[in-house]
């Protein structure tokens, strides 16, 4: 018989995905098992409630229904009114002056990635993406006909390679190419790593420096962005924003899903910042015809309650204590875990906050089967690494998996 489906289109989810993995889990615990999932990215309450804002769940209860018509292409205006200052807070202004800002509302944090991915690269064109990595970005980066390469994450010392990131540009940039940069950060997926002041200061001088040979766009991915906790230290993307523009265009991805706990609505926004209102408008048709020749429009009965609360600023002062809630209380969890790994003698890349830890292990793949048939289930990332998420473990089930990863090790 013949195949309909196009060569093009050909293979599926892998059998590693994320989703694919946290399913089984499911799948398992529905049979009765007690079943430890550490493989999805989901902030969960100590008695594994879906944690959520309490604000945002309340607008969503009440005005879900407000706004069931179809919304602009580019998201309601309140929404990403209201994203936007979210995101750049009291540095807003500043962006206003020195750039071009263009927003526009997304599937979620990846759908603002897979926009990017299509808009800022023709075909064939290489999006440059971390060693080590959420998995999920070279099937982005596929799907929108890219070609993807990886640089080195981590230096010897165990901070960002920033060298590597430049020999990679530089590299797309001698091919005669453009090249889009990924940076996960804060709190990034699936390490935990978060880059200090230094590390951006440094990382800005480079890349503008780098920008002056070729055509560089780089997108910034801040999903984890409310949950960042590095004692001693702040996330310094915007410090450096504010300086000035620099010789390549900024992007950010923006996601509600660990923000507010709003998984399954997909809701986030790509921000670009623009060096002048041309280049605004250019990137404000393409993204609209990009939303409209795949999704049509985003989810506006969901971004109508959100804005409820992100335009009325009597309830900025709750909201963000609630966000500051869920924060505190996964870092004292990641702290433990931290220890107990430790205390285990389990290598790991270099963690300061976020849902995720990964672990070094030869036959990654072959250690992951042998959990799964203890009912515990994680990622292998490669051959050498596995992600755990204890985002939405208990204490109790921590300490388990640690004890069974150190037993097969």
């Amino acid at each position: 018989m013949a195949k309909f489906v196009a060569k093009r289109s050909e293979g599926g989810v892998s059998k590693t995905d994320i989703i694919a993995i946290a399913s089984e889990a499911k799948e398992d615990a529905r049979k009765g098992n007690k079943v430890v999932n550490a493989s999805i990215g989901t902030f969960l309450d100590e008695d594994k409630t879906l944690g959520k804002v309490p604000l945002i769940d309340e607008s969503l209860r009440n005005n879900i229904t407000g706004a069931l018509g179809y919304p602009n292409v580019y998201g309601d205006p309140e929404y990403l009114k209201g994203v936007f200052s979210y995101v750049f807070g009291d540095k807003e202004e500043t962006i206003n002056k020195l750039y071009h800002p263009f927003i526009g509302s997304t599937l979620g944090g990846t759908g603002a990635i897979s926009i990017a991915f299509n808009l800022f690269l023709e075909e064939g064109e290489t999006v440059l993406l971390p060693s080590v990595m959420w998995t999920n970005y070279m099937l982005i980066a596929k799907k929108a006909k890219d070609n993807f390469a990886t640089y080195n994450m981590f230096t010897e010392e165990g901070g960002l390679d920033i060298r590597a990131i430049r020999e990679s540009i530089n590299k797309e940039f001698a091919a005669g190419k453009s090249a889009l940069l990924v940076i996960n950060d804060p709190c990034q997926n699936p390490t935990g790593y978060c880059m200090n002041e230094k590390e951006y200061e440094k990382l800005f001088l480079m890349l503008d420096e780098v920008g002056k040979e070729g055509k560089l766009t780089v997108l910034f991915d801040i999903a984890y962005l409310s949950f960042y906790s590095d004692p001693g230290h702040h996330f310094a993307l915007f410090d450096e924003l504010v300086k000035g523009q620099k010789n390549f265009l900024p992007l950010v991805a923006f996601s509600c899903s660990k923000l507010f706990g709003l998984y399954g609505l997909r809701l986030g926004a790509l921000i670009a910042l623009a060096h002048d209102e041309e280049e605004m408008l250019g990137i404000k048709r393409a993204f609209g015809a990009q939303a409209r020749g795949t999704y049509s429009v985003p989810v506006g009965s969901a971004q109508y309650a959100v804005a409820q609360v992100l335009k009325d600023s009597s309830l900025h002062k709750r909201l963000n204590e609630e966000i500051e809630f869920n924060k505190d209380v996964l870092a004292k969890r990641s702290r433990m875990f931290l220890e107990e790994m430790d205390r285990a003698g389990i290598p790991h890349f270099p963690y300061m906050s976020g849902f995720f830890l990964t672990m070094k292990a030869k036959n990654a793949f072959e250690v992951a089967e042998k959990l799964k048939k203890e009912h515990i289930y994680v990622v292998p990332m490669n051959d050498d690494s596995i992600r755990l998420a204890f985002s939405g473990l208990t204490e109790e089930e921590g300490r388990f998996m640690i004890s069974r990863i150190k037993k097969i090790l």
